[in-house]
């Protein structure tokens, strides 16, 4: 048979790729910029020899020699100082790159634009020619840079560039330029210097003046007491008045222990002490005491801050404990106090009672009025010395402040005075801004490469642009991620683009491809392939009948009873396909009651059964409808393991929904490059209403790498090549029906 092809009889193991789910529509990935460019590569060819044809012969026909004329000004970041060393007075300019842009814009500005202008507009150069305002000219060259004007990045200058076809004119304008800016600044920099120095030598009288009056402040503040160290003076007078505070606190001790005596005497004299009353007088004795109040306020405040400690402290923490036993010292101490205290007032008691009272008493009060004398001129005395001792204080404080601000005017005055003399020196130094050299002319790298290449790569991003965007709408699927992205549908397996493979190859791939398609068809329910199975496509040219007949092929070598029925009556492909002999009798007698068995082409090669059909036009949609198709298909599936049945397109004609209704499932056949989404949308969309089972697609023609089984043929070719028995096996083989590229390229023909 001219229409079969050979392939190996060995058993392939074949891999099976489960089906692809439908992918989420919404998670859209990124779009693929390179696919689309790839696909239209004869427009991007197309588009960069048209650009280029044009493009190149007039950048070499218009582009004209130019020059470049380019002087540079020096700026130096470090000034030099004439005084001292180098390490010494580095005086680097603060934000030196910024200093440089500053300058640049400088010498663009106006100001120079208009010497320039004024040096150079008599010498009538071409440049000037038709130009009403020589400074807009200046300033509209510079805009479109003509002139230029860059500090240097890495380097001390700035350059000045200008480019013309006259050379001797960029020379004198560019030297214009350094001659008008370096006018501009020198004047500038010697007005700046001589205003300096007026501002710095105005501040030195200033500052003279005012040393002279803290000078003279400092002196009479200090004759008072003839020396303006006054340190040794006040702690003399402080010392002096600690000792007068000692006194006093020794002459109140004293004038409380006699005020003691004098009331103890007064009472002992009347009448009997009571205990009671001995009692009170020896409380009041004892808490009198200076040290044993003092002791007392010092327990007091320990224990306040060993409560306050205990708050705020660990229980371990050692500064608690310290405290804790510093208030216990302090307390045995106050028992130790009252103790001596008491057998004071004892003894006191005592002898006053065996002395006669009214001698002691007029002693105590005597002694009482003398002591009181004594510690009220002791309270005068501290009073006019703590009052000296503070003025003292308060006059070495301002004199101390008036020497601080005499130092510091001071070191302002040195700081000025130096100034002073560095600007006058530094008059002498070279300048800071000076001229580095003076235009020299140069030839202008030829442009013409630069802008071909410019021009070939512009002409390749115009023709890839235009590629993408004809891409763009172009809603064809190219890949199986196309159909899952677009479509959401689930995708059965892929067979390869026949241009991949050599005649000898081709049908060992296909076979692989369609073991694939049948091993996922039986993973699909779980119960494996069904039984009616209604093969259709979108639209023309999707590959449905060729699939079909491959489908039914390969079931049958699975030694599977397999019918495959023509049911597109509008376009009856299978019998020419199969070169069976032409019968004007079969499925369309089957629509009017005839049995079908009558009718059947076997095919014992491949153990398969065909049941063609004739064309009919006009009203087959009708005739599916009210014909005994039902009953033939449900006849038929008992017989046959699997009923294969080729429809008319869903998009052309209701008759592959008729037939799709009536079947187990319906399978979609896509075409890479041929079927749109849209379309696929809508044929999933109309199965889908009338609640037909949809197993999936299977995607024709796909490019080697999108395909389920890209490494299949190649790998069984390895292992057969390696065993060296390859061409022993390519003896026994059997006929599989598999189109050849000529065939399936015939039938694209006839479908259009």
């Amino acid at each position: 048979m001219d229409m079969m092809e050979k392939h190996h009889d060995q058993q392939i193991v074949q891999r099976v790729v489960p089906p692809e789910e439908p992918a989420d529509i919404k998670a859209d990935s990124a779009p693929n910029l390179i696919l689309p460019i790839l696909r239209r590569w004869y427009i991007v060819l197309v588009t960069f020899l048209v650009v280029c044809a044009i493009g190149i012969p007039a950048v070499w026909l218009l582009t004209k020699p130019t020059y470049a004329a380019t002087a540079a000004i020096r700026v130096a970041p470090i000034i030099s100082s004439i005084l001292f060393s180098d390490k010494e007075s580095e005086g680097v300019i603060p934000m030196y790159q910024n200093f440089m842009n500053t300058q640049a814009d400088l010498i663009k500005s106006d100001q120079v634009l208009q010497r320039v202008a004024d040096d150079i507009v008599d010498k009538n150069m071409k440049f000037f020619e038709g130009a009403a305002n020589p400074v807009a000219k200046l300033r509209n060259a510079l805009i479109n840079e003509n002139i230029t004007v860059i500090p240097g990045r890495k380097s001390e200058l700035i350059m000045i560039t200008m480019e013309n076809q006259d050379k001797t004119e960029a020379v004198q304008i560019v030297d214009a330029f350094v001659k008008a800016y370096m006018a501009i600044e020198v004047s500038k920099e010697t007005e700046g210097g001589d205003r300096k120095l007026a501002v710095l030598e105005k501040e030195s009288k200033v500052l003279a003046d005012k040393l002279q009056r803290q000078r003279q402040t400092i002196r009479q503040m200090a004759e008072e007491y003839g020396s303006v160290a006054l340190t040794g003076r006040q702690e003399m007078m402080l010392q002096r008045v600690a000792d007068l505070q000692t006194e006093l606190t020794k002459m109140q001790t004293r004038r409380i222990t006699l005020e003691a005596q004098q009331q103890l005497l007064d009472q002992t004299g009347q009448q009997e002490t009571s205990p009671d009353t001995r009692f009170k007088m020896r409380y009041e004795f004892i808490n009198a005491n200076p040290t044993f109040q003092v002791l007392s306020g010092n327990i007091t405040q320990l224990d306040q801050g060993l409560i306050v400690a205990r708050q705020t402290l660990a229980p371990t923490n050692p500064e608690l404990k310290r405290k804790a036993e510093l208030l216990e010292a302090l307390e045995i101490r106050l028992e130790e106090k009252r103790g001596e205290l008491g057998k004071t007032f004892d003894n006191l008691m005592t002898k006053e009672l065996s002395r006669n009272y009214e001698g002691q008493l007029a002693n105590a009060k005597i002694e009482l009025a003398q002591i009181a004398d004594y510690e009220k001129r002791l309270q005068d005395m501290l009073a006019k010395e703590n009052s000296e001792t503070i003025e003292l204080g308060r006059k070495h404080l301002t004199i101390q402040d008036q020497q601080e601000q005499l130092y510091l005017t001071k070191e302002l005055y040195d700081t000025v005075r130096r100034r002073v003399q560095q600007l006058e020196m530094e008059r002498k130094r070279p300048a800071r801004i000076s001229i580095a050299y003076n235009a020299s002319v140069a030839p202008v790298p030829n442009k013409r490469i630069k802008y071909t290449a410019a021009l070939i790569f512009g002409s390749l991003a115009a023709g890839c642009s235009i590629a993408l965007l004809i891409g763009k709408a172009d809603y064809s699927l190219y890949t199986p991620d196309d159909i899952a992205r677009r479509v959401g549908i689930r995708i059965i397996g892929t067979t390869t683009n026949a241009d991949y493979f050599s005649t000898r190859k081709l049908p060992r791939q296909i076979s692989c491809d369609y073991q694939n398609i049948c091993a996922n068809l039986g993973l699909l329910n779980g119960n494996g392939i069904p039984n009616k199975l209604v093969i259709t496509s979108a639209a023309m040219r999707d590959g449905k009948t060729t699939f079909a007949i491959n489908l039914a092929t390969s079931l049958a070598k699975a030694n599977k009873k397999v019918l495959l029925v023509d049911g597109d009556l509008r376009k009856p492909d299978i019998r020419r396909l199969l070169n069976l002999p032409k019968n004007p009798r079969g499925l369309n007698d089957v629509l009017f009651g005839e049995k079908f068995e009558d009718f059947v082409h076997s095919i014992p090669s491949i153990g398969l059964d065909v049941l063609t059909a004739e064309q009919r036009m006009g009203d087959v949609s009708e005739l599916l409808s009210v014909s005994h198709f039902g009953e033939f298909l449900n006849t038929a599936g008992t017989e046959y393991d699997h009923v294969i049945i080729d429809t008319p397109p869903v998009l052309a004609f209701p008759d592959a929904l008729l037939l799709a209704k009536m079947a187990d499932g319906v399978i979609l056949t896509s075409f890479s490059g041929r079927t749109t989404g849209q379309d696929l949308k809508e044929t999933l969309k109309r199965l889908q209403e009338i609640k037909v089972k949809v197993l999936g697609t299977v995607f024709h023609n796909v490019g080697i790498n999108y395909s389920h089984n890209r490494y299949a043929y190649g790998y069984y070719t390895d292992q057969a090549a390696g065993r060296g028995n390859w061409n022993n096996r390519k003896k026994n083989t059997k006929t599989m029906l598999l189109l050849s590229r000529k065939e399936f390229r015939k039938d694209d023909k006839d479908s259009k």
